[in-house]
């Protein structure tokens, strides 16, 4: 299921990357989906202690940049979704 959650997150940000009409937002996508990849390949390895500290890393992204276009609510979402995703895992290890 994270797999999932992941791999739509990636194709998330770069559907918002596409749609941005805010130039100073597109390097943050790229920063998002970069990090998101690392995020996906932990999650195919199934290396769950490096994936939470990276998942760690990816919420401090998120709090700590601004995007301006609302093409960012997509993304956003799907973020909150993998992150209860997670959530939803770690309680039941």
């Amino acid at each position: 299921m994270l797999v999932t959650e992941l791999a739509n997150y990636v194709l998330v940000l770069d559907e918002a990357a596409a749609a941005s009409k805010q130039a100073d937002d597109r390097p943050l996508y790229g920063k998002y989906r970069g990090h998101a990849g690392v995020l996906l390949a932990l999650a195919v390895l199934d290396d769950r202690q490096r994936l939470e500290e990276e998942i760690e890393a990816h919420e401090h992204l998120w709090v700590h940049s601004w995007l301006v276009d609302d093409a960012y609510q997509k993304p956003a979402e799907a973020w909150r979704a993998l992150a209860d995703a997670w959530m939803a895992i770690k309680t039941k290890l």
